[in-house]
């Protein structure tokens, strides 16, 4: 066998090669593009040996390196950069470091606990493809709440009334009004009740006269000056809010296309709590290869719902767990929280976990974990969330209890 170890970089990638006899056979640096990649490939076969005895190791299941290698048919075995850490310290006890001896350490890495790595198997096509959307938009949605953030600071500095005015400076209505009128100025409750109408304010009589009070009432002396440049720079918020707006709302519409096309949205589309939202990240984060997760506590771990227990002596301590994937981690979050107003036994369960003293997040982490032990079953199984089968037994399950505890 031949155990490569990939360092990559976001513009080159060094490559280590040894062997069951832990020799280094080559040792060499690609640059990230076309002419790299096929430089790579004849490396590989100047081994002279077959792909299936080829095995590579990487720090990351995504990169356009990774996605040229499992498409050449190559096996890859993701590893956690923290588990190299961990590894470097075996071989020098300098603590030196280059990208050289850490491709190096990736292939010992992977000759000598090869068992201990999983091997990288890519879920479907239309998954990835929704995984992406899924991770791009929330990224646009983070943007937005950045700028959202920049706009209360703007209008704090010449405007604050306009803070009176909206709470929710994100809806259409608020950054049409915004846009319209970005200085303070009298308008008439006819005028503002027609903006109010054409973005569908749900009372928009009250509020328009409720805005004209507020704006004919007495205001914050602002110099002209700042005034112009601030009012400047709100347009220029108010445009990139609105642009992002419709922006997330068409990856929204490409997001749902893809998830009902996928065989697993009945599964997701079940959840209780799940909605538009949280049913498609749900399934982009857990993939469709079922190999990947063969018990509950991986796909736990995975998330980082499921404590890890220190013991030593007669010292032992259960703590939150810190190594797990956070936009699964928080998209459990979201959904056990949405559960709690969908689901009948959700917020019982929650009031027993804060009664038992943890706090908010502890008790939806702890949520989160029931909910994916149940997640798992439907998801191996193929099967529809059903409220009634699952309280039936669980039902079931404590019946049985009963004399054991007795």
């Amino acid at each position: 066998m031949h155990y490569v170890g990939i360092d990559w970089a976001s513009d080159h990638h060094d490559i280590a090669i040894t062997n069951d006899s832990a020799k280094k056979v080559s040792a060499f640096r690609i640059e990230h593009n076309a002419k790299g990649l096929q430089l790579l490939r004849d490396k590989f076969r100047d081994l002279g040996v077959p792909k299936e005895e080829i095995l590579i190791g990487i720090e990351t299941p995504r990169l356009l390196i990774v996605d040229f290698l499992l498409n050449e048919g190559f096996t890859i075995y993701p590893i956690n950069p923290k588990a190299i850490d961990r590894y470097r310290d075996r071989y020098t006890q300098s603590q030196c470091k280059s990208d050289s001896f850490d491709a190096e350490v990736i292939a010992h890495a992977l000759r000598t606990d090869r068992e201990r790595f999983h091997v990288l198997k890519p879920d479907s096509p239309l998954l990835r493809e929704l995984r992406i959307l899924v991770r791009d938009q929330q990224k646009l949605i983070r943007s937005q709440s950045r700028f959202l953030n920049q706009l209360r600071a703007c209008l704090k500095d010449y405007y604050p009334m306009a803070l009176e005015i909206f709470n929710d400076f994100d809806s259409p209505v608020a950054l049409a009004y915004l846009k319209q009128y970005p200085k303070v100025t009298s308008v008439s409750p006819k005028k503002l009740e027609k903006l109010l109408r054409q973005h569908r304010h749900p009372n928009p009589q009250a509020k328009a006269q409720e805005i004209a009070e507020k704006l004919s009432g007495p205001q914050i002396f602002v110099e002209d000056f700042t005034v112009r440049a601030k009012s400047r720079m709100l347009l220029t918020l108010v445009e990139q809010l609105q642009s992002l707006r419709v922006q997330i709302n068409e990856y929204q519409k490409e997001i749902d296309r893809l998830f009902e096309k996928h065989p697993d949205f009945e599964i997701f589309k079940s959840l209780p709590g799940a909605g538009e939202k949280n049913a498609p990240r749900l399934l982009s984060e857990i993939g469709d290869v079922r190999e990947k997760y063969p018990t509950p506590d991986s796909l736990q771990c995975e998330a980082g719902t499921s404590p890890v227990t220190r013991a030593s002596g007669k010292s032992q301590v259960v703590l939150m767990r810190r190594a797990c994937r956070m936009s699964f981690r928080d998209t459990m979050h979201q959904f056990s929280f949405c559960s709690l107003t969908q689901s009948s036994w959700t917020k019982a369960f929650y009031d027993q976990q804060k009664a038992k003293g943890k706090t908010h997040a502890s008790a939806l982490r702890s949520l989160g974990d029931k909910w994916l032990k149940i997640i798992h079953h439907l998801w191996e199984k193929k099967e529809v969330y059903d409220e009634n089968i699952y309280l039936a037994a669980r039902l079931r399950q404590q019946l049985q209890e009963v004399p054991s505890a007795a």
